[in-house]
């Protein structure tokens, strides 16, 4: 081979070969690592809440004492058993009642922060025999610490020499009639003036009457009970509201 013509080939053939490892494009940019930032969350800020106001409701007295009108027979297993009953109240800061030495009305106005309360009251005997009445000074109403006994101001019934027994009436109540009868109610213990001591059976014989109390002007019924002795020594209770 002619050694002239091969030296050109060869240098043709580098050319080629230098020019297919250039082939491709551009040369590619360097590869950056992203940096990565780590942020701490927040701290959340406490949640604002609403203060809350407990309220303690004191619990009743007697939980488990009458409603009004609602029966406590006392005299069980006797031949007078008796139902007793706290019937219906009347409260204000006066009443008028009626003098019969003046023959004319007058009004009582309670003491200062207190109040009148009236409570009406029935007895019925159920049985054979009569029953003994329980007297005025067993009948207590009863708030908070407190126990009141009927008013010692009111004047009670009493008998004058060959007259008709002179009686207190109240003008307010006067008109109102017994449950067991249609007389006007009077005071408790007494009939037609004359006071008693025991409970002829039947209803037509049911003693009835009130009894006034002083209590302070911030007694309300809800809270405020009767409580009656009986002459058996059980107690009825009784919750005026």
């Amino acid at each position: 081979m002619d050694p002239v013509k091969i030296l050109p080939a060869f240098c043709i053939l580098a050319l080629v070969l230098a020019a297919g490892c250039t082939s491709g494009g551009q040369p590619k940019a360097p590869i950056t690592t992203a940096t990565i930032v780590t942020t701490a969350s927040p701290t959340p800020s406490p949640t604002a809440t609403t203060p809350v106001t407990t309220v303690t409701t004191p619990a009743p007295l007697f939980p488990n004492a009458l409603r009004l009108k609602s029966a406590f027979t006392f005299g069980n297993g006797t031949s007078w058993p008796t139902d007793a009953a706290v019937n219906r109240i009347w409260i204000n800061d006066t009443y008028r009642w009626f003098n019969p030495e003046e023959n004319a009305y007058q009004t009582r106005v309670a003491p200062a922060g207190e109040k009148f309360l009236i409570v009406f009251i029935s007895m019925v005997n159920r049985g054979t025999e009569r029953a003994p009445l329980p007297p005025r000074g067993n009948i207590y109403v009863l708030y908070d610490n407190a126990i009141v006994s009927p008013d010692t101001q009111h004047p009670l019934p009493f008998m004058n020499p060959n007259s008709v027994p002179s009686i207190a009436r109240i003008g307010e109540i006067e008109y109102s009639r017994n449950i067991y009868s249609s007389e006007q109610v009077e005071d408790y213990g007494y009939s037609h003036g004359q006071k008693l001591a025991y409970v002829n059976p039947g209803e037509s014989n049911a003693v009835e009457g009130y009894l006034i109390y002083d209590v302070p002007v911030s007694v309300v019924p809800e809270t405020t009970y009767v409580k009656i002795v009986m002459p058996d020594k059980t107690e009825g209770t009784w919750v005026l509201g």
